[in-house]
């Protein structure tokens, strides 16, 4: 059974509706649009190249020729580095998501938010959402393109027959070139459909679709691969089919083969088109994005070229050459590498001199290598030195601002994206789990938050925070807490328990005066004595016992710094260290 099968909707065979035929001939009628963009995306425009140039590339194959004679052939992949890096860098955590509430200041909706929060959490956790996320950020750093199909329901047949709602699903696409976006303008901003295409065998078709095809007069016929830029049939023992969904905001049109014969329609309730597409560098007025090592395969490719000739040079020069007369009776005498030639008595044998020099070379070779490294942008710290190796501080700061300012560019893009996703998957949780409904009730609302390169952004948060400018809650959102109210819970138990309070607490002191006037205003209002050690103390130690006086008339305790004592409060503290028994002084 196909995962598409049981979209909610109005189902019906394809051929039989004029709806499906209607689409069928347009995307046909698009066809050669839909080629030509694909063999640019694909093999290149003229400007800029392919993606499977550019995977080529991240795999290492880079060589453009075959060395006769057999020349070294040595292959630096620097490409494969700067997408790791890159990846890396906007990847070290996963993305951390929330759900705000409507009203801050209404501790039910609070309530409502951790229940959204909740849900989506675990959505996210069941689709590998940190995996995904990795996946499609290498993807669009390979081939400037980044893909990430759905949120969309997907159900499964119980014995009995009946179709029950299963799973919410999202996937990051592989190959982009399987997706063409189908834009409602020239300033591609809106999508207004796509067409995912693949092949797959034909038995898979059958068993895969077999809901689609259950109860219809459709033979599923092998095709040739139109992918194939020869155009040739390829030859395989496994018949291959092609697959063409059409996904609106709110249609499903399933295609077979090249002539896009309709199988399969359901108009649906989305009211959104289930993709997010994230173009790793934009690239303005293209339908498309740029590849990090877009601009590094010439210097990575003359790079390796240059090199192998260096080492086939100093191969050549550390080769022994001996030139020499009247050797009929040569002899030789090895010992590892050392070999001893001996002559006869009118024999003459000489070293040839080398004249090879690599110094012109050498320089070259690096030349070409800083050309890599200032093209990818990451400059020194993609291959640091000593020098970044040992900085610290604001001068590491500084030397990764470049990696920074390039991460900070496309976090919005994705940042987005997943503002996007997460709508979907609120809307399908909302009309398809069990009280979902309640906790959602049409409010799609989320934040999103991805790590930064540098730590200085987190150490801004902490400083509006402290500087009395910004809220608690705001500060945990902007730092990556995904939920600051579950987490603000935690904080307050800890300050319930006497050691954690002392060791989390910014001014102990002050701590230790609000419980101990927590302590003597509970005793005060049931009119007993404050006991002795160990109750209400901290370490085991009473508090300190202040009265009105004091506090009127004496200045607030500095941080850190416990509040002053009265001499009847002194005495009553040391009679209850001693075992006794600390009574309130008389008012």
């Amino acid at each position: 059974m196909g995962l598409l099968a049981l979209l909610k909707g109005e189902m019906s065979v394809g051929e039989s509706n004029p709806r499906a035929v209607e689409l069928a001939k347009e995307i046909t009628a698009l066809e050669g649009t839909i080629r030509l963009d694909w063999t640019r995306r694909v093999y290149g425009d003229g400007v800029y190249s392919g993606y499977q140039t550019l995977r080529d590339f991240y795999k290492g194959k880079q060589w453009s020729f075959r060395k006769e004679g057999g020349g070294t052939m040595r292959t630096y992949n620097y490409c494969f580095t700067i997408v790791e890096n890159m990846t890396a860098f906007l990847t070290n955590e996963p993305p951390q998501i929330s759900c705000p509430p409507r009203n801050v200041v209404d501790p039910v909706e609070r309530g409502l938010a951790e229940g959204r929060t909740k849900l989506l959490d675990a959505i996210h956790e069941d689709n590998a959402l940190a995996l995904v996320f990795q996946r499609a950020v290498r993807t669009g750093s390979i081939t400037g393109d980044a893909f990430i199909f759905g949120a969309i329901p997907t159900f499964k047949t119980k014995e009995d027959g009946t179709k029950v709602f299963d799973r919410i699903r999202y996937w990051n696409i592989e190959k982009p070139e399987h997706i063409q976006v189908l834009w409602k303008d020239e300033n591609f901003s809106e999508m207004d459909g796509f067409i995912k295409k693949y092949r797959i065998s034909v038995e898979s078709a059958k068993r895969l679709f077999k809901e689609e095809l259950k109860d219809k007069n459709f033979h599923v016929q092998a095709d040739y691969d139109t992918e194939n830029i020869s155009g040739e049939v390829q030859k395989t023992e496994v018949p291959m089919i092609t697959v063409k969904e059409l996904w609106m905001e709110n249609e499903y049109l399933l295609m077979f083969n090249n002539d896009n014969k309709p199988v399969h329609y359901v108009k649906h309730d989305f009211g959104f088109v289930p993709l997010q597409y994230i173009p790793n560098i934009h690239l303005p007025g293209e339908p498309k994005g740029t590849s990090d090592i877009e601009h590094e395969l010439d210097p990575q490719q003359e790079y390796n070229e240059r090199a192998s000739d260096l080492a086939d040079i100093i191969k050549e020069i550390a080769k022994p050459a001996y030139w020499g007369k009247n050797l009929d009776n040569l002899t030789e005498v090895r010992s590892g590498q050392i070999v001893i030639y001996q002559v006869g008595d009118d024999g003459d044998i000489q070293a040839m001199p080398k004249s090879g020099q690599t110094f012109p070379l050498e320089n070259y070779l690096n030349d070409r290598k800083n050309d890599i490294i200032a093209l990818s942008g990451l400059n020194q710290v993609l291959y640091p030195g000593n020098q970044v190796l040992q900085a610290t501080g604001r001068a590491l700061s500084v030397v990764m601002q470049g990696v920074n300012n390039k991460v900070s560019l496309r976090k919005e893009w994705w940042v987005r994206a997943f503002k996007e996703l997460n709508k979907s998957i609120l809307f399908h949780a909302e009309n398809h789990i069990s009280n979902a409904k309640i906790l959602i009730d049409g409010f799609y609302k989320t934040d999103v938050f991805i790590s930064s390169v540098l730590l200085r952004s987190v150490v801004d948060e902490i400083s509006k925070f402290q500087a009395k400018v910004q809220s608690l809650t705001t500060t945990q959102h902007n730092v990556g807490i995904s939920n600051p109210s579950e987490e603000q819970k935690l904080m307050k138990e800890e300050l319930q328990d006497e050691i954690l309070a002392t060791e989390i607490a910014k001014q102990p002191g002050l701590l230790h005066q609000i419980l101990a006037e927590r302590i003597a205003q509970m005793n005060a209002s049931t009119g007993g004595a404050i006991t002795g050690a160990g109750q209400g103390g901290i370490n085991g130690q009473p508090p300190p016992i202040t009265n009105d006086e004091d506090t009127a008339a004496g200045a607030p305790p500095a941080a850190g710094v416990a509040s002053p004592v009265t001499p009847q409060g002194a005495i009553a503290a040391a009679s209850a260290k001693h075992g006794g028994i600390a009574v309130a002084p008389k008012q």
